[in-house]
């Protein structure tokens, strides 16, 4: 089944991003239908954001996936066959009660889809 190709690839590709409580969704949504989809999430440490989105295309490359764009540093759209993947990352401060920034959060937010709407 394509399904488990794709979310066992998206799973390989993310293991290798550092993300300290690992990645929400998990791949674990099963398809309904003519329509599935695999959404991942999580917060990245601030020593791999920089290269987070870029090692999870690299990774998704080297099984197939064909680069159709990407907007400078923070996002990438790739596909293959009737499936579309949607790589982006976040990065926000995080302000504290006195107005002062604390900490940046960087988040990396894949979403693929069979119908190619990712």
């Amino acid at each position: 089944m394509e399904y488990e190709t794709v979310r066992t690839e998206l799973l390989q590709a993310v293991a290798k991003v550092k993300a300290p409580g690992g990645f929400r969704g998990a791949g674990k949504e099963e398809p309904a239908g003519d329509y599935c989809s695999v959404s991942l999430d999580g917060f990245v440490s601030t020593k791999s954001a920089l290269r987070s989105r870029e090692d999870v295309a690299a990774a998704l490359r080297a099984r197939g996936w064909k680069p159709t764009s990407a907007g400078g540093t923070d996002e990438s759209l790739l596909t293959r066959g009737t499936w579309a993947v949607f790589i982006t990352r976040i990065s926000a401060p995080v302000v504290g009660a006195d107005g002062k920034m604390e900490k940046i959060l960087h988040e990396l937010r894949i979403s693929a889809d069979c119908e190619g709407n990712a």
